[in-house]
């Protein structure tokens, strides 16, 4: 994409407010590299990826995604470390690894409603082995347990026992009364690591021993005892000691981050893209906006969009004026026509409405919601080439309009049919003539190059192109004659006027030259400029009819969705009660059967034959038992399990991850905890009985 039509466009300001919905650095670094796609299909699975995120946000209220750090350049850096990492930054990994764990667990739940998210959930990697490493070394102050490892407690044993030892003996010194008296003050305190004594400066000498600092004002100098030197060495040796033991231990864990640096570093890019679109998400709900379709090729066809950046100054901003709202557009371009004139009055609305229409273009190719009704449509564009507001150029002394043609002529070299133009005032800057023809050759360029283009422009002559060629319509800024103000509608199918008669005749021009004005310009405007006026209300006629049907369309639209949503959501329902009604079945067999061997295990120590007849029993009613619908069901859902699945254990109530499964003898390892527990196959379940379930 053409970076100066981005910034012409205010792309960077929006990937600004994007970055602030981020939940942390991952998803602002992501979103400050965001630039638009051109790949069709990309474009759709992010657009898909913030849609379910959004869902799942107005479903579920909060997701699990706080304590998430950057931290690619340090696992990057592990690879030719010279130094451990340190403490802070392993919690904080060991916080990123959880929160891609929690997320991945809850996108393999929510798989049937969210299967892009669940999909990118595969790509979070569990690193079960290396979180449990540092939570057994790194308190959550930051600092090494003390059984991090037997040696290092060992070692913090004997520091404190010298640390107490080096102080009793300090005090004790201080209290000698030969030693009262040359103190500043009672207290021992600690200099440079040392155990000292404040010690008046004129008597320094009077005690034999190193001095380790001075007062500012040369009053007082910290003395460290002679009797307290060789106690003091001890307890500095013995934190190197620890200082050794800590810094092996973290190695530990460095080299750790390093054997599995890559899966880690592709784990948390898929953290960062997963941070972007849950930032796309926030932005979407907070701005109201809906998901765009893309198709391609195809056409863009927009319902009351408004800017996103004037919503947020107008009225999201407290400071803004409280009666100023963002008055949405809506337009289309490349179905029956491509190339679009806007004309109406200075200020207007129309550059904003050129730049609503390139922004909005922008977003959606960036994965993005957009701020307009849902049911937004946009091609797929190459490129976006904009040329609007004055870029006078005071350096190199070029006009205003010397320095448009410079652009429009690098616009021009660019354009073709999936390039989406924005010419802003065309033909300004110089003779209204020179201006119009220029203009309309200017047109006629970009309509052979089959280019979408949106022009705005002042000139009358423009007005009359869209009416002299195929595919060029005409759309107006909308002016209401009452108020003298504009609305900020655009209205396609009809050019604008400057209304210039209506302003001056509602300031009070006298009324005999408001007459001769309008006699004047109707014998300049001629019969053709009648011809134009027809053409325009026919057009604004259709454009009336097209909007009636694209209403009834919508209302026909909506009553399919909600009988829709209202058969998925009784599927949904007689799915539950069937699940409810096997899970029930399933207890009371289980219950019974339960009941039933516990009963016959009484008659093993019967006499002969009752003995043996009950363990036939036994062994008939655990055979049936086995080959029940519900059995043969949980038995090829035993046999699908593998690692890193979840399944719901019945004697503990709560899901659980499975390590491990033994089919031959019907036993399954699950992670329960910090636990590994086997259990057998009948105490799990693929369903969690219903919430209001009796034993």
């Amino acid at each position: 994409m053409d970076p100066h039509s981005l910034s012409l466009l205010e792309y960077d300001k929006v990937k600004a407010m994007l970055a602030g919905y981020g939940a942390s650095s991952l998803g602002k670094a992501e979103a400050a590299r965001l630039a638009p796609m051109t790949d069709p299909e990309r474009i759709r699975r992010a657009i898909a990826e913030t849609t379910e995120l959004r869902e799942l946000l107005e479903r579920r209220g909060r997701l699990p995604m706080a304590g998430m750090t950057d931290l690619r350049p340090l696992i990057a850096a592990t690879e030719d470390a010279e130094k451990p990492l340190e403490p802070q930054n392993l919690l904080e990994l060991k916080d990123t690894l959880l929160a891609a764990r929690h997320l991945r667990q809850l996108f393999e739940q929510e798989a049937e409603s969210c299967p892009h998210l669940a999909d990118l959930g595969q790509r979070l990697e569990d690193f079960e082995e290396l979180c449990f490493l540092v939570e057994r070394t790194v308190e959550r102050d930051g600092t090494v347990r003390d059984d991090a490892s037997p040696r290092l407690a060992d070692i913090r044993q004997r520091l404190a026992s010298a640390l107490a030892a080096l102080r009793e003996r300090a005090y004790t010194i201080a209290a000698r009364p030969g030693i009262k008296p040359l103190l500043q003050s009672e207290a021992v305190t600690i200099r440079r690591g040392r155990y000292v004594l404040a010690i008046k400066a004129e008597r320094r000498h009077e005690l034999d021993g190193i001095i380790h600092d001075r007062s500012q004002t040369g009053a007082t100098v910290y003395v460290e005892p002679r009797d307290l030197v060789l106690l003091g060495n001890e307890v500095d040796d013995v934190r190197f000691e620890e200082r050794r033991e800590v810094e092996r231990l973290l190695w530990r864990i460095t080299l750790a981050v390093r054997d599995q640096r890559q899966g880690l570093l592709a784990t948390l890019d898929a953290l960062a893209h997963l941070d972007l679109t849950y930032a796309k998400a926030r932005f979407s709900v907070d701005l109201a906006m809906s998901p765009p379709e893309v198709r391609h090729p195809g056409h863009m066809l927009v319902h009351n969009a408004r800017h996103p950046i004037l919503v947020r100054v107008l009225e999201r901003d407290p400071s803004a004026s409280g009666h100023h709202r963002v008055v949405p557009i809506s337009y289309r371009l490349g179905d029956d026509f491509d190339l679009l004139v806007i004309t109406g009055p200075n200020t207007g609305g129309k550059t904003v409405a050129l730049k609503t229409i390139g922004l909005l273009a922008l977003m959606a190719q960036s994965g993005m919601h957009v701020p307009a009704e849902p049911g937004a449509v946009f091609p797929v564009y190459t490129n976006v080439l904009a040329d609007i507001g004055d870029e006078q150029s005071i350096e190199q002394n070029l006009s205003t309009f010397s320095s448009h043609m410079r652009q429009i002529i690098r616009i021009l070299g660019k354009a073709h049919r999936r390039t989406l133009v924005l010419l802003d005032e065309l033909g300004s800057g110089t003779d209204p003539a020179e201006g119009a023809g220029l203009g309309t050759a200017i047109l006629d360029y970009l309509r052979s190059r089959r280019a979408h283009t949106v022009v705005t422009t002042h000139i009358g002559e423009l007005k009359a192109y869209a009416f002299r060629r195929r595919r060029a319509m005409n759309a107006a800024c909308e002016f209401d004659d009452e108020t003298l103000r504009p609305t900020y509608r655009l209205l396609i199918g009809q050019p604008g006027n400057s209304n210039a008669l209506a302003i001056a005749q509602r300031l009070g021009l006298p009324h005999h030259i408001i007459r001769r004005a309008r006699s004047i310009l109707r014998k300049t405007r001629g019969a053709g400029a009648r011809l134009i006026d027809e053409l325009t209300r026919t057009r604004r006629q259709a454009e009336d009819d097209r909007e009636k049907a694209r209403a009834l369309r919508q209302e026909a639209q909506e009553l399919k969705d909600r009988t829709e949503r209202e058969l998925r959501a009784a599927r949904a329902i007689a799915r539950a009660s069937r699940r409810e009604a096997e899970e029930e079945l399933d207890q009371q067999l289980r219950t019974l059967r339960v009941r039933l061997l516990e009963a016959l295990r009484r008659l093993y120590n019967a006499p002969a034959p009752f003995a043996d007849r009950a363990r036939e029993v036994a062994e008939v009613l655990e055979a049936e038992t086995l080959h029940t619908p519900l059995a043969a069901k949980r038995e090829r859902f035993a046999g699908r399990l593998k690692k890193g699945d979840l399944v719901y254990v019945v004697p503990f109530g709560e899901k659980c991850r499975v390590r491990s499964v033994s089919k031959k003898k019907r036993r399954v390892e699950i992670v329960f905890g910090h636990n590994v527990v086997e259990v057998s196959f009948d105490d799990i379940s693929w369903t969690e009985p219903p919430a209001d379930a009796t034993e």
